[in-house]
């Protein structure tokens, strides 16, 4: 096992959300986590999970997980870390002899976090940056629950995941236009951008607009609206192309039902808006 002192840049890129104080007379740590296992180990949500990965994982032998938080001192980064090893468990499973290689940061991590992670045995590290290659990803499945867009940019940019289990890429980055977006986060924009092309193109209500039999029909617009529509605001066209990347395409596999496998559980808000992204 490898401890890496956080720099200050990765302190920029990991934000730790919701963390809850320590509380006085908890009962053990392997017990409360055991529970998380059971939770997420009969829900739905899981299922659903094991259903859409089920194509990839046999080329899946190193799972990455990053921004989970101190899964001892906050209780939705143990309802993450249960999920992490519950990941685990189903690659593992598909050949029991195949040893799964887990690595795993986190700057908020304590020294009860790394202690526990140390038992977990030689396959297991702690690594602020990969200890694989980017050519290896297509091997890896990536775990970033609640990851910032900065450090989500990052490791496009270092690890290029090709399994993604995140943010949903639209949700994510909704409070953004798509200039700022491009120019803040370009990789992030450009995933975006292949995402909303593919969905374009596989809706049938946008290919058939205009099609109809009213499609000749023009509505009346008057001079003072055709005043108005003149003068508001247009995106700039962005040049996705300039942007060098590894990817080309970007297919959610599973909203998880459109996030309502993930709602109104005893998780609380630590699933939220998590999505399972194919990035080709």
């Amino acid at each position: 096992m490898t401890s890496v002192k956080p720099t200050e840049h990765s302190k920029s890129e990991f934000r730790d959300a919701h963390r809850h104080k320590k509380k006085a007379g908890r009962p053990p740590f392997a017990n409360v986590l055991s529970t998380c296992r059971k939770v997420v180990g009969e829900s739905k949500m899981l299922q659903e999970l094991v259903d859409k990965v089920q194509f990839h994982i046999p080329k899946i032998d190193k799972v990455r997980c990053l921004a989970i938080g101190s899964f001892h001192e906050d209780q939705p980064a143990l309802y993450q870390f249960a999920l992490l090893l519950e990941i685990c468990e189903i690659i593992s499973e598909q050949d029991p002899e195949r040893p799964i290689q887990v690595s795993i940061y986190d700057p908020v991590f304590t020294d009860e976090d790394k202690e526990f992670i140390g038992k977990m045995g030689h396959h297991w590290s702690i690594d602020e940056s990969s200890p694989w290659k980017a050519s290896q990803a297509s091997e890896v499945f990536f775990f970033l629950p609640h990851a910032p867009l900065d450090l989500t940019e990052h490791i496009l940019s270092s690890e290029e995941p090709r399994l993604l289990l995140a943010n949903h890429v639209v949700q994510h980055t909704d409070r953004y236009t798509k200039s700022r977006l491009f120019n803040t986060y370009p990789l992030m924009s450009k995933l975006l951008n292949s995402l909303s092309v593919q969905e374009d193109a596989n809706d049938s209500s946008i290919n058939n607009f205009g099609n109809d039999e009213d499609a000749s029909f023009t509505p009346f617009v008057s001079r003072k609206n055709r005043r108005k529509s003149k003068i508001k605001y247009q995106e700039p066209t962005i040049d996705y192309d300039s942007v060098r990347s590894y990817f080309t395409k970007c297919t959610i596999v599973s909203d998880f039902q459109n996030g309502s496998l993930l709602r109104d559980m005893v998780w609380l808000n630590a699933f939220s808006d998590l999505s399972l992204h194919v990035i080709e």
